[in-house]
């Protein structure tokens, strides 16, 4: 038994075509937003994020530079050289005499034992 009906008339083939079309630019769209919002705004959080790290170490050796020129510019006095020395180094100046005091032995007292 054939039958030259169609199974389904031209209006429900339109109503599934413009359905399809309509998911299709949906789909489109979607996937647009993703390239043109989504992924654009993720890269700009974590170049935001790698900035505020760059930011942070650059303030640390900026204050560790200022540290550094402190010492440099103290270094370069005659009396800071010479404190440092005498301090460290022991060194005098010709006709003086250097002097080191070294702790004393531990004196310990005990009491021997009586014999009998």
């Amino acid at each position: 038994m054939t039958s030259d009906a169609p199974r389904y008339r031209t209006e429900q083939v339109l109503r599934r075509r413009a359905v399809a079309l309509r998911a299709s630019v949906a789909l489109v769209v979607a996937i647009g937003l993703l390239f043109v919002v989504v992924f654009p705004v993720s890269s700009w959080l974590d170049q935001r994020a790698s900035l505020d790290q760059a930011e942070h170490r650059l303030g640390i050796l900026r204050s560790e530079r200022q540290r550094l020129d402190r010492t440099a510019r103290r270094l370069k006095s005659d009396a800071e050289v010479e404190r440092i020395a005498r301090q460290r180094y022991g060194m005098v100046h010709p006709g003086e005499q250097a002097y080191v005091v070294v702790p004393g032995a531990l004196t310990t007292t005990t009491t021997l034992p009586t014999a009998p």
